[in-house]
């Protein structure tokens, strides 16, 4: 009769047991980080902007936004156009013709055709330098990818002046900021050529060859396709701002303009 009785208040609790364990083991739910959208581009002098008007092809038209940031739109007049967007200047048009009633139910579409008020130049060591619109927000990443990237000879490093000329230097090899320093209007991207550390002497191919950062002499001298047979990377000599270096080591960090020799073995 007792464990009858103790059989019966336990099967309540073990019912509940795994929703109970459930309830404590499962982990808490985290929602994925939304990104946030791109900023829309805002309207300026100089760009060139298509407006489709649907249903009524005679009142399409192209046509470029003046100095003083304003278009001439047939049946409207003068329009001020800079400072918005698209979608905020086809509302307003849509609005001034319900309200002038020139058309009773108006849908306007209107594209940027040619990005002219806000650009960035992008210049130096890259295939193809020249301006380069913001049609979009870009990082400094972006921006030299948009150009080709720096080329065999350019550094991983780029040069950027602000518009109000503060000037910034920036490794592209660091991501995270090459890749969230966002570019401005009136700002100009500069990749330099790389800097250098020539290779000479008792090597397989002696040259010039560009200094990445925290390179080594051994890393140059492998660029350089190692020592030859008559060559010893125990007898080095290494010149700097044309003075020799007291026992240098392949192991030394680089600096730019550097001259490492690798002289012939004692036999």
């Amino acid at each position: 009769m007792h464990t009858y009785r103790a059989l019966l208040i336990a099967a309540p609790l073990l019912a509940l047991a795994p929703a109970a364990i459930a309830q404590t083991a499962a982990p808490a739910y985290t929602p994925a980080p939304v990104a946030a959208p791109a900023a829309a581009y805002v309207l300026g002098p100089n760009d060139e902007i298509e407006v489709k008007v649907f249903g009524q092809p005679d009142m399409s038209y192209k046509t470029r936004i003046r100095a003083d940031g304003t278009i001439t739109a047939p049946y409207l007049g003068t329009v001020t156009a800079a400072g918005k967007t698209t979608g905020q200047l086809s509302d307003e048009m849509m609005r001034t013709f319900l309200r002038q009633k020139i058309l009773s139910a108006p849908s306007i579409n209107i594209e940027v055709t040619t990005f002219a008020s806000k650009t960035v130049t992008v210049l130096g060591a890259v295939p193809t330098a020249g301006l380069y619109a913001l049609d979009q927000p870009y990082s400094v990443a972006a921006m030299v990818a948009k150009a080709g990237g720096p080329r065999a000879d350019g550094a991983n490093t780029v040069i950027l002046t602000r518009a109000n000329g503060q000037v910034e230097r920036i490794a592209l090899t660091d991501a995270a900021t090459a890749a969230t320093r966002m570019v401005g209007p009136g700002d100009t991207v500069f990749v330099p050529n790389a800097e250098k550390v020539y290779v000479y002497g008792e090597v397989n191919r002696g040259g010039a060859f560009p200094v990445t950062p925290g390179m080594t002499f051994r890393q140059a001298l492998a660029l350089a396709e190692g020592p030859t047979l008559a060559g010893s990377t125990k007898r080095i000599e290494v010149r700097r701002g044309g003075k020799p270096l007291t026992k240098p080591s392949l192991d030394d960090v680089v600096q730019p303009e550097d001259v490492l020799v690798i002289k012939e073995k004692w036999f």
